[in-house]
């Protein structure tokens, strides 16, 4: 059969699979998209030519086609994913079109794969290393052998940790918190704060209790230790006694005592920890002017008194003068950490972007290949942690980088309602964003998680193929920017396969229609696969054994939503911490390249490859808002391009219109006298040559 097999009787014995799974008017929009796909772009990189230009073919076109299928071998499927692609680029396809059309022939080519007559079929060892991911080698070894800073002790841990808190200490610290974030606080002057402002507050709060307890000298015994130790507090009544010189003198020894702990607190983290940042100081400082506020809630009746009391006034002063010195920082780009142990090495014109994209995503892609480099089947963890490491790369490399609290804290629903929406197809993907009523929300009311499903209607515009989104509600500007739902673009790769089949390969497991143990028949959601048979060569996310959190809804009547986190830790199955996810990203970047990228250096990239680029204002300004900041931020802190980057265009102007040098006399004279040369030449032509000149003049002027 195969001897006489062509591409046209290939075409029709898929269309006849595609009748055979669909519903008769799925089946007609999925075949008239494939034969655009075949007949519009593919066919013209091998040959043909149509007679028209029109987007619809005429019925001679058609038939033209037709023939023009009939005289291709199958053999040249083999090559099809490349030649498609070369389709797109020289035909200049929309993104929107290359999507469409891509993923559908690709859907062709993978259902070819499977059949008998495929000409690679019998090449046990072509599709063994078509499945083979490459090497995985790690030059650079452990990330501690490029160290970020200048520090070679160990990282002291000093704070107070709840678990060694006295009982009455424990309670100021939980009164503190609830008065940060309560949204009902009796007698507070100010507005209430994010949950996550508050832990961070607390945190620095109890480093600064640790400090006193363990290396303050003397130090205080822990059953005696306070918030009062970090501010005293001197109410109306301890002052009502004394006279206005007696009430200075108080003051001015108490805030003595918070100069002198508080300058032997920052000599500790200079000399013992090596702490120099001044956004460090910064942070104690604000925590401590919060703690204040706290602690005299009672003596203020708007905020404006808070300035009036010499303590603030000392915690002000402070803050002054260490943002001076974030400001120094910031104009200087000086760091803690070494920037070029942090960013990677690029050659003239490439972006440090460009760089993490062919050096580092697209490595890590190949390896969620099921096969070794050996051509053994490798585990089904090893894949899904594959799947897990390109993902998390992806989507801060290949969409503007947000920040890694989103990623990390993003959930997904593990159940939906049995009633499938009229919105999803019959035989469609279902992957809901759970109903408002059972999200985590503030205490106003609004959602604080955040969110990744599949829907075929997004902002009321509908999608047959349906689209990844990300719900987006819980983030640091959310009350500048508010809530984002971003559509994940479905990209098709280089090699024909598309970004959606390894997010869904991560989160359902992968299928593959080879090897001999555990020969099973495929019966699930992709509609090409079934009754194919082959095995599972790992079942994605699950293989992480993840630790999964119910929410249930105060409403009776709602039923139970099981969530679970996207990116759950490998070995443990829970949610990432922050320093966890970061490490993840630096182990692999410095695999990779030898340098430590953190989530949240992606973000220096993309702002410094908009100045690289040449975005214009309104280009930038769309970016910072896909970033989840101002575009003042991204220009003033994140954007990182050197002296040299930033002088060459008015150099390369100033030499263009100041310097140029002005015509020799020699050269004038013979700018003078080339025309009459030129017209003596043209004079010497045959009048069939003049013609020929004439149509080369007029094709370039086109």
């Amino acid at each position: 059969m195969q001897e006489s097999l062509t591409c046209w009787s290939v075409f029709e014995m898929y269309e006849e699979q595609v009748r055979a799974i669909y519903p008769e008017s799925k089946a007609k929009r999925v075949i008239n998209e494939f034969r655009c796909a075949t007949l519009r772009f593919w066919l013209s990189q091998l040959g043909f030519t149509r007679a028209t230009s029109g987007r619809k073919m005429t019925k001679a076109e058609s038939e033209a086609a037709k023939e023009f299928l009939k005289s291709l071998r199958v053999e040249v499927l083999l090559s099809a994913r490349q030649t498609i692609q070369q389709a797109f680029q020289s035909q200049k396809a929309s993104i929107a079109s290359q999507n469409t059309y891509g993923n559908r022939f690709n859907q062709f080519l993978s259902w070819s794969e499977q059949q008998q007559w495929w000409p690679a079929r019998g090449s046990r060892r072509a599709r063994v290393k078509q499945q083979s991911c490459p090497s995985m080698k790690n030059p650079y070894g452990h990330t501690s052998n490029t160290p970020l800073t200048e520090r070679r002790t160990v990282h002291q841990k000093y704070t107070l940790k709840p678990q060694d808190t006295p009982a009455p200490l424990q309670k100021e610290l939980d009164d503190f918190y609830q008065y940060l974030t309560d949204p009902e606080c009796p007698f507070r002057v100010i507005d209430p704060i994010s949950e996550l402002s508050a832990l961070e507050y607390t945190k620095n709060i109890r480093l600064m209790l640790g400090w006193f307890c363990y290396h303050r000298t003397p130090p205080i015994a822990l059953e005696q230790l306070r918030l009062s130790h970090l501010i005293s507090v001197l109410r109306q009544e301890d002052l009502e006694h004394l006279n206005s010189k007696e009430q200075a003198k108080l003051w001015k020894q108490h805030r003595q005592t918070l100069e002198i702990w508080l300058c032997s607190y920052f000599r500790f983290l200079r000399e013992v920890l090596h702490s120099k940042s001044p956004s460090t100081k910064r942070n104690k400082l604000g925590a401590l002017l919060e703690l204040a506020k706290f602690l005299y809630t009672s003596e203020v009746e708007e905020e404006a008194d808070y300035k009036q009391i010499p303590l603030f006034k000392a915690l002000n002063n402070h803050l002054s003068s260490v943002r001076k010195d974030i400001s120094e920082w910031v104009k200087n780009r000086q760091s803690v950490s070494d920037f070029e142990k942090k960013w990677p090495d690029t050659a003239e014109g490439e972006t440090a972007l460009e760089v993490v994209r062919t050096k580092i995503v697209e490595p890590l892609r190949l390896e969620c290949r099921p096969r070794n480099s050996r051509g053994r089947f490798r585990s089904g963890f090893a894949i899904a942690k594959s799947y897990q490491d390109y993902l998390k790369w992806s989507l801060l490399a290949d969409i503007p980088a947000r920040r890694q609290q989103e990623y990390r804290t993003l959930r997904i629903a593990l159940i939906c309602p049995v009633k499938r929406p009229e919105s999803v197809p019959p035989d469609g993907l279902y992957q809901p964003l759970p109903p408002a009523q059972v999200r985590e929300k503030h205490w106003d009311g609004t959602i604080k998680d955040n969110y990744l499903y599949f829907t075929y209607v997004h902002e009321k515009k509908p999608y047959p193929q349906g689209v990844w989104v990300l719900d987006i509600q819980q983030y640091k500007t959310r009350s500048t920017h508010g809530g984002q739902s971003i559509v994940v673009p479905n990209r098709q790769l280089a090699d024909g396969s598309c970004f959606y089949d390894y997010l869904e390969g991560y989160l359902y497991g992968s299928w593959i229609c080879d090897g001999y143990k555990n020969r099973q028949v495929y019966d699930w959601w992709q509609p090409e696969l079934k009754g194919q048979r082959g095995r599972w060569v790992t079942s994605g996310r699950t293989e992480f054994n993840p630790l999964d959190t119910f929410y249930l809804s105060t409403d009776a009547n709602s039923p139970k939503w099981l969530w679970g986190y996207v990116f759950v830790l490998p070995r443990l199955g829970i949610g990432a911490s922050a320093s966890e996810f970061g490490c993840s990203f630096e182990s692999t970047s410095h695999r990779f390249i030898g340098k430590r990228i953190s989530p949240h250096m992606m973000r220096y990239f993309w702002a410094t490859w908009a100045y690289q680029v040449g975005l214009d204002d309104a280009q930038t300004r769309s970016l910072a808002y896909a970033m989840g900041h101002k575009v003042e931020t991204l220009r003033k802190l994140y954007e990182r391009c050197t002296p040299e980057e930033k002088r060459r265009p008015i150099e390369e102007v100033i030499e263009e219109l100041l310097f140029k040098q002005p015509p020799s006399p020699e050269l004038k004279q013979e700018a003078n006298t080339q025309p009459e040369s030129l017209l003596a030449q043209l004079q010497k032509l045959s009048p069939l040559e003049r013609e020929q000149l004439m149509a080369m003049l007029d094709m370039l002027d086109k």
